[in-house]
């Protein structure tokens, strides 16, 4: 799977999510704050809850690893912003929804009046015909007034007509529709953030995993760490000392970011370590005050 092709997807969904909620909301929140004389800071307001909204669900497994409770307060609140957003989102649909009844509504009205017209219209000139084939002048001028002025009349309602938009298909939207297309953004822009931060973590991880191991020297405290933690490793054997050093700076930073659990197997599988040495770093991460005991002689992340 090409991880960088899934994330530019990823973040282009979630951004089309993103400025379609955003903008829907704009408008719920614009009219409501125009009916107290501040609409502008409501659509504001509005805009800013919609994006922690749309961004929340990106840091809640990061803070789940860290603080269970502020991760459970941060669901809350996100969960409670997207009830907001598609309350607003419906509010916003069926407004427009309801433009285009009102559209069709008059387009159906003014072509009832059109037919009305030229069937008046056809009546008035059958009528002057007659009326001047039995010499009957004076009544046929009153008719030919007449017939110019339903003339004028079905002109303006043809250019009407013209100006009116046919939204006679969108016009059939109903309440189920709208509440599934707020109902999706919503879900589809919480799947593409969580989906972000999954691929992150594995790229992070494919990137731990395949990069060669650093040799570079490091500092005596860390040596001389790694000289209590492994007695059998002397002083002499510098190349094994780094090895050794680079392994253990190289641990912490993947147990740290998430990439790798605090396990012997998980060590062994991104590094390649035998047993024995994953449980002297392990060892050495605790005594660090980095990890904590945690079900039955293993290790997780000490919570702060």
């Amino acid at each position: 799977m090409n991880i960088s092709l899934a994330k530019a997807f990823c973040t282009l969904v979630l951004l089309s999510c993103a400025i379609t909620s955003a903008y829907l909301t704009y408008l719920f929140m614009y009219e409501l704050g125009a009916a107290i004389g501040v609409a502008i800071i409501f659509a504001i307001i509005g805009i800013t809850l919609d994006l922690v909204k749309t961004m929340s669900p990106i840091f809640i497994p990061t803070v789940a690893k860290q603080n269970a409770l502020i991760a459970l307060l941060l669901v809350a609140l996100t969960g409670s912003l997207m009830v907001i957003s598609t309350i607003a989102s419906i509010s916003a649909l069926e407004k427009g929804a309801d433009q285009m009844t009102v559209a069709t509504k008059q387009s159906v009205a003014i072509a009832e009046q059109i037919n009305n017209k030229k069937l008046e219209l056809d009546n008035l000139q059958l009528l002057s015909k007659t009326q001047l084939s039995v010499n009957q002048i004076s009544k046929a001028d009153k008719t030919a007034i007449t017939v110019s002025r339903v003339t004028d009349e079905l002109n303006v309602l043809y250019h009407a007509q013209s100006n009116t938009k046919d939204a006679s298909i969108l016009s059939q939207y109903d309440s189920k529709i709208t509440l599934f297309i707020a109902v999706s953004i919503e879900v589809v822009s919480a799947v593409m953030a969580l989906t972000l931060h999954s691929l992150n973590t594995l790229e992070t991880s494919v990137s731990s995993a395949s990069s060669p191991v650093n040799t570079t020297v490091t500092p005596p405290s860390v040596r001389q760490q790694i000289q209590r933690v492994l007695p059998s490793v002397s002083t002499d054997k510098t190349l094994e000392m780094q090895f050794a050093a680079s392994v253990l700076s190289e641990a912490k930073e993947a147990i740290l970011s998430g990439a790798v659990k605090p396990s012997y197997r998980g060590l062994k599988a991104a590094f390649g370590i035998p047993q024995e040495q994953s449980k002297q770093i392990l060892t050495l991460l605790h005594q660090q005050a980095i990890l904590e005991p945690w079900n039955n002689g293993g290790y997780r992340l000490r919570v702060t």
